[in-house]
């Protein structure tokens, strides 16, 4: 199994001496394992870190093992953010969350609009933390876990939405609440 694809770095552990093993999150082939030769070099550390956009050319015997990858950085990455403890604790947590809860070897195309979108509004320090509520309801939604939070579930009150039914996955306002 061969593709070439974007994708960012979700995370990254040391392999043997001079190897690493990276969590990628690709835009057509979903959450992928690979090992990456060299990666603990001088050269490729910097854009191995979580958040880091590349181009992946992946190499597998079967779709199974886990596969070989050869990357390259496209931009400059999250070291724009260098500057901004808030949006790095967000990043890790966005690159966290993406990790966790998607699963490996599934295609899902909207999560990596998503955190697409999310890595450029982690520029916008009033707006990000809004944006990644939204990612995590969009990757939930992705996931077949929708919530309902246009209205509540017991009044259909469109106000003072604070809860939210565990049962339903829909919002409850505080009165009702």
């Amino acid at each position: 199994m061969d593709f070439t694809d974007d994708a960012f770095v979700l995370s990254a552990r040391a392999h043997g001496d001079t190897g690493v093993v990276v969590e990628l999150l690709t835009e057509a082939h979903g959450r992928r394992a690979a090992y990456v030769a060299g990666g603990a070099s001088r050269r490729m550390k910097p854009f191995l870190q979580a958040g880091a956009r590349v181009s992946v050319e992946y190499k597998a015997r079967t779709s199974d093992h886990l596969g070989s990858a050869r990357l390259e950085p496209v931009g400059e990455g999250p070291s724009a953010l260098f500057d901004d403890p808030l949006a790095l604790t967000g990043l890790a947590a966005a690159a966290a969350v993406a990790q966790g809860s998607l699963p490996e070897r599934e295609p899902h195309p909207g999560a990596f609009l998503a955190f697409e979108a999310l890595m450029s509004a982690f520029a916008l320090p009033d707006v990000w933390p809004a944006i990644f509520v939204r990612f995590e309801a969009g990757l939930l939604d992705d996931l077949g876990f929708g919530l309902d939070l246009s209205r509540c579930a017991v009044t259909g009150a469109m106000d003072d939405l604070v809860w939210v039914s565990p049962r339903t996955g829909r919002a409850v306002s505080a009165d009702a609440g």
